[in-house]
């Protein structure tokens, strides 16, 4: 991570209430695979959320460069944990204080580093596994995170099931244009991801939907495995 040295000692570092910050998470050669365009949209999409949450109230979820302070005095990780970054946060709020987002102190991955079907298990693995960390917004009850956790985090993992209700909905709906219109769509769109699966597709934009479609499809992989979680923490 690069922290600017005149950030160290100033704003967030400083304010008592915060209890970690985290780093803006850039990817650098995005073209070197594939969906390395994809992913450096979505992350820059997770970095608006995160810095929206962090400016409101608290971000529930950093980088794995979330640095919780030494006036914390608590164990933020298990030995089951997986998703570290989101876990960290929660704890922090827990304790009362807030966890931040700094776009100041960056972190770098090069794209071809994110590939690779058993790291995209682990993490949905790990987004399954931190839904238990609600206990730690409900008592005392912290709404705005309450609202964040709800809205991006569990809506996020009810994505793949709503993408197979609306496909099977949309079949008993077909009697009138405006359905088969949006049926049409839905086919276009998940003919895009399966192209995208088989060749790398030009422009670009057009391989969002494999991209889309392989992501929230890892879910009903890891459901299909065992409900242990064991040698799946990150090393």
């Amino acid at each position: 991570m690069l922290l600017p040295d005149s950030y160290a000692n100033s704003g967030e570092f400083r304010d008592p209430q915060v209890g970690a910050v985290s780093g803006l998470y850039k990817i650098v050669k995005p073209d070197e695979v594939n969906i390395g365009a994809s992913e450096d949209f979505y992350w820059k999409y997770e970095t608006f959320l995160k810095v929206q949450e962090s400016q409101l109230a608290s971000t529930l979820g950093g980088t794995v460069t979330c640095t919780p302070f030494a006036r914390i005095s608590t164990r933020f990780r298990r030995r089951e944990t997986i998703n570290d970054d989101y876990v960290i946060p929660v704890s922090v709020l827990a304790k009362g204080y807030r966890a931040v987002y700094e776009p100041s102190a960056i972190v770098y991955e090069e794209a071809h580093e994110m590939t690779g079907f058993g790291r995209r298990i682990r993490i949905m693995a790990g987004n399954i596994q931190q839904l238990r960390e609600i206990k730690g917004l409900l008592y005392p009850l912290r709404p705005l995170a309450l609202f964040f956790f709800l809205s991006h985090k569990l809506s996020r993992l009810l994505v793949p099931f709503a993408m197979v209700v609306a496909l099977i909905a949309n079949l008993f709906l077909l009697a009138s244009p405006l359905y088969r219109a949006v049926f049409t769509g839905q086919l276009v769109f998940y003919v895009l991801a399966l192209l995208g699966m088989l060749w790398p597709l030009r422009p670009k934009v057009l391989m969002l939907p494999y991209y889309f479609s392989m992501i929230n499809a890892l879910l009903f992989s890891v459901l299909s495995r065992s409900t242990s979680r064991r040698g799946m923490a990150w090393k």
